[in-house]
């Protein structure tokens, strides 16, 4: 759950495993006289998230995918995910991320 707001009852949002991204945590609780909307546009941390785009959440934060470019950015991340999973093996080999990343040529100018 992403919220643009404060939310409260942390450690039992914790227990329940509810994962909450949220600007603030505070003690006093939300006005339940006002009436929300669904499938609407919304705007948390300056960004506008429009029905169906993606919004993906973990520990570093948080990213919205525009629905537009979802097809494009999910190949991209699994593009990514498998460059990494091979440079993860190439460094348990006993390889260097220095000479990985071609570091090592632009900075000495020898090639590897």
């Amino acid at each position: 759950m992403l919220v643009d707001a404060a939310v409260r009852d942390v450690d039992e949002l914790r227990e329940l495993g509810l994962p909450v991204w949220a600007r603030y945590i505070r003690a006093r609780g939300p006005d339940k006289n006002v009436v929300g909307e669904l499938d609407q546009p919304v705007e948390v941390g300056g960004v506008t998230i429009r029905p169906r785009d993606v919004v993906v959440l973990d520990a570093d934060g948080a990213v919205v995918v525009e629905r537009e470019r979802v097809d494009d950015v999910l190949d991209a991340a699994r593009q990514r995910a498998e460059a990494e999973r091979e440079k993860r093996a190439k460094l348990e080999a006993g390889a260097l991320s220095y000479d990985l990343d071609g570091l090592r040529e632009r900075v000495e100018g020898a090639s590897v």
